[in-house]
Order: C-alpha cells, then structure tokens, then sequence
C-alpha cells in the first residue's frame, strides 16, 4: 500500500518583519522564511511564541529593550508578550506556536 505524503504550498506575504515565505503550517506549529533588509516593525503576539534560526546574515533582535547581537547559526527564541524587532541584512527561518496568524500581530505606536 502506497503512503500518502500530505504537500503544502508555500504562501508569501509581508507582515511586520518583512517578506514572509510560510513553508510549513498545521494546527500546531508553522514554519516560515523571513528575509529582512533593514529595520522590521516593534511589534508583539499575544498567543505566539517564535524562535528564530539565523541562515544568513547579521543583525540584532530587540526584545522589550534588550539588544541582541545576531549572526549566521544563532538561534533565540521570543516569547509571546514581548515588544520585539529584527534589524540588518537576514535570512531567519521561523518557528511559530501555535501557527503564525496576522490577526495576532501587535504594532506598536511610533516612539
């Protein structure tokens, strides 16, 4: 008997952190690509935790108002009620939990 292999189409958007590629998503967990040149949104998630696996590039993590110096192989996780940001040039794969969801993206106002 033939196994079935579930396929997923990966879908981009742009949300606070720049260009999203979601490569994976189910009920429990997604995982994505992010690719950010710059500076990316303050933002938090009420119900998301993230951890994010630097690929490529250099850069830092703002967490409420610690700075994190980032690099190629680095990994950090962001807990969920936390004001935070990426900036620099990266390529991050994301872990999303529960699964990414736009309505659960929380920007803050301008300083």
């Amino acid at each position: 008997m033939a196994r079935k292999i579930n396929k997923y189409k990966i879908r981009a958007l742009v949300d606070a952190c720049g260009l999203i590629r979601e490569l994976y998503k189910s009920q429990n967990i997604s995982i994505a690509t992010v690719s950010v040149s710059g500076e990316a949104r303050k933002h938090k998630h009420n119900l998301m935790e993230e951890v994010y696996y630097i690929e490529k590039g250099e850069g830092q993590v703002v967490i409420d108002n610690e700075i994190i110096e980032l690099e190629e192989g680095d990994l950090i996780s962001i807990p969920k009620e936390k004001w935070h940001y990426l900036r620099g040039n990266l390529e991050v794969l994301v872990i999303n939990f529960p699964p990414y969801d736009i309505s659960d993206v929380i920007y803050s106002e301008p300083d």
